[in-house]
Parts: C-alpha cells; structure tokens; sequence
C-alpha cells in the first residue's frame, strides 16, 4: 500500500508527511533462496568440506517451501568481505563462528556472486532477469 500511494498528497499531506515522492521500483530481498543454498551446498561437499546447508536444505524439503521468483542478480563479489563485516558487527544478532560464515570467500565468489531479488512492482519498462537494481531507472 505505501509503494501504491506514496505520492497521493490527498492521502499524505505535505504538511504532515513532507514532499510527496513516488518510488519506481519495489523489491523483495531473497538472499535465502534454495538455488543459492544449493549450489553453496554442492561446492562444500565437492571439496570435501561440510556444509553448513545441510539441515537448512532437509528442513525446506519437509516444510516443502516455495520458492519465490528471483527476478534480479546483482554482482556483489567484490563487497562480500564489507557485507561480512557489517553482520559481524551485529554480534548479538548473528553469530561470528556460526554457519554464515563458513563458506569460503573464495569459493562464494566462484559459485555464487551475486546477491538476488525479487521485482515486485516496476512503474518503468525493464526486461528480466535484471543484473542492476537501477535498470529502467537510470536511462529516464
């Protein structure tokens, strides 16, 4: 409902909820996502290390969880070192030692180097699978 009515200014005055700004685009993050887990899974064991997927992957076989529709792969492999050290810095949140960090980085960026997305909604033209959250954005 915001993305919809972001800029009705009858719903949202200015007065009360400053200019009014209609977004172009809305995602979904799906940074869990079974293809990504999966592969991640696969490398492990092909290499002889254990994966920390394993219990995550028989939970979603039983649960038997849908999938949703990855629409947008945006290359982060260079910036997975930056992305670790901001969830390490969330200690309480996310632990250190736990199974987020036990993939390699090197066998991350080989596998799967990209973060992913779902498009939910787009008021500009663009053709999918996208590789830039801006797509359709930047050229109007």
């Amino acid at each position: 409902v915001a993305f919809e009515h972001a800029a009705d200014t009858e719903k949202y005055p200015e007065e009360a909820f400053g200019p009014a700004w209609q977004p172009q685009k809305l995602y979904y993050n799906q940074g869990f996502n079974r293809q990504r887990t999966e592969a991640m899974h696969q490398a492990m064991l092909d290499r002889g290390l254990e994966s920390p997927y394993t219990q995550w992957l028989e939970r979603w076989e039983k649960m038997g969880i849908k999938e949703r529709e990855i629409t947008t792969f945006v290359p982060c492999g260079d910036f997975f070192e930056i992305r670790d050290k901001a969830l390490i810095a969330h200690a309480t949140q996310i632990d250190p030692d736990g199974g987020w960090f036990r993939v390699p980085m090197d066998i991350q960026r080989e596998v799967w180097p990209t973060e992913e997305y779902e498009l939910a909604k787009s008021r500009v033209e663009t053709s999918l699978p996208e590789h830039d959250l801006f797509a359709g954005i930047r050229e109007n």
